[in-house]
């Protein structure tokens, strides 16, 4: 691997487009394998100093980095996919992509942006989680701990700590919830993995019984499917059993407008109740979408490719290929911005960041790029809003005001 020093030499030839293919590939090398990023960092910087101390124009500034960022997703497109685009192109990116709005955090300020000591107080989401048994009884979940398991017998931390110590005999349902700010993971009673994100719920048996496996989702969440379940998993009698092991036993998730057949995959399901596109997007392995179409009374069924997105939009349900780097950057900490509204955008923070988020005239236009860090206090995610000319209020009770274009900060009435 190159040294920082030569780093430094390729980074310059990169930046007056000298570079060759050989200079590409050790810089994505570099950023890629180094421990931190303090060399990348610095070389922004350096180099958006100097630009603006000889008076490049902003919008000029702007193209470069969205140049810069172009050929290192380009020459990341030739990695294997499921390296997340975040993470090589994430070392320029958090700067490049951050700055394409604007180089907002690179240059001086006579003014600190509005309401920053309310915005540093809000601190990020973080692992919590609310188990709810058959019962009705709810168990607050440990923040310490980052998931829980499902056994045939009880449910217990990843760490094997027990939640409930009494044993399940009959297979119950049970509820996981996260609230907005939260995030947790189980392990189902058959090996499947699933992550929830924040302002997600997750409905599930503690036992698998018959000749299908089914959960039901609300909000985000990441499943692994266990492909081979095993026979202490499964509530039923051995014969039955041994007989759907020959042909796997489906795993279903019904969410919002949905149902997702899976044989063995993994994949991403957005369900939120208050979005209107309901969006399954798979990595690898094979699912089944079916959406039922109320005017013609009739079920569109889809089978989805890895690195496609099903996409159910009432009675609509639409397949496209997708860069899956952009729906899965949460389960790397990550926003990401490519693709998407600003509303959409600020939905996705207000879950994190457990805000009410208030638009005071119309929704602004501002397009982003790129990613940030999801474990950073508020104040540095609404950079980019100021950075992007956005008026915006913190106020206290997490509540985000964004104002008009052409408004001035002012208090808003209560709802």
């Amino acid at each position: 691997m190159k040294t920082a020093a030569e780093i430094v030499v390729i980074f310059k030839k990169f930046l007056d487009n000298r570079h060759t293919q050989a200079d590409l590939d050790a810089l994505v090398a570099y950023f890629d394998q180094a421990a931190d990023y303090t060399t990348l960092r610095d070389l922004v910087y350096e180099e958006l100093k100097r630009l603006d101390s000889e008076g490049v124009d902003q919008q000029e500034i702007k193209e470069l980095l969205q140049d810069v960022d172009h050929k290192l997703a380009n020459r990341l497109r030739r990695h294997r996919i499921t390296r997340l685009y975040i993470r090589c192109a994430g070392a320029a990116a958090i700067l490049i992509v951050t700055l394409s709005t604007g180089y907002y955090f690179y240059q001086p300020h006579p003014t600190a942006p509005p309401n920053t000591s309310i915005a540093n107080e809000i601190k990020p989401g973080f692992n919590q989680a609310t188990l709810t048994l058959a019962d009705g009884t709810k168990v607050n979940l440990d923040s310490a701990k980052s998931g829980i398991q499902i056994s045939d017998k009880d449910i217990s931390y990843n760490d094997g700590t027990k939640i409930v110590a009494k044993t399940i005999v009959n297979s119950t349902m049970l509820t996981l919830s996260t609230p907005k700010g939260g995030q947790y993971q189980i392990i189902l009673s058959d090996g499947t993995k699933v992550w929830l994100n924040a302002a997600s719920t997750l409905k599930y048996p503690s036992r698998f019984s018959g000749d299908r496996r089914e959960v039901i989702l609300e909000g985000e969440g990441y499943f692994e499917v266990n492909n081979n379940p095993s026979i202490d998993g499964m509530q039923a009698n051995r014969k039955s059993y041994l007989v759907n092991r020959k042909s796997t036993v489906p795993f279903i998730v019904k969410s919002k407008n949905q149902e997702i057949t899976v044989l063995g995959t993994s994949f991403n399901v957005k369900a939120f109740a208050d979005e209107k596109e309901t969006k399954t997007t798979l990595v690898e392995g094979k699912v089944q979408v079916r959406s039922k179409n109320l005017k013609l009374k009739t079920y569109n069924v889809q089978l989805l490719a890895p690195m496609q997105q099903a996409v159910v939009n009432g009675d609509n349900l639409t397949i496209s290929e997708i860069d899956i780097n952009n729906e899965l950057a949460w389960r790397q900490n990550k926003f990401s911005f490519e693709g998407k509204t600003f509303r959409q955008i600020m939905d996705e923070v207000a879950r994190w960041y457990d805000l009410e988020v208030v638009y005071d005239g119309p929704v602004p236009e501002a397009t982003f790029f790129g990613d940030a860090y999801r474990n950073k206090n508020l104040s540095i995610v609404l950079g980019l809003l100021q950075s992007a000319h956005i008026h915006y209020q913190v106020e206290p009770g997490h509540r985000l005001v964004i104002h008009n274009q052409n408004g001035k900060d002012k208090p808003i009435p209560k709802k």
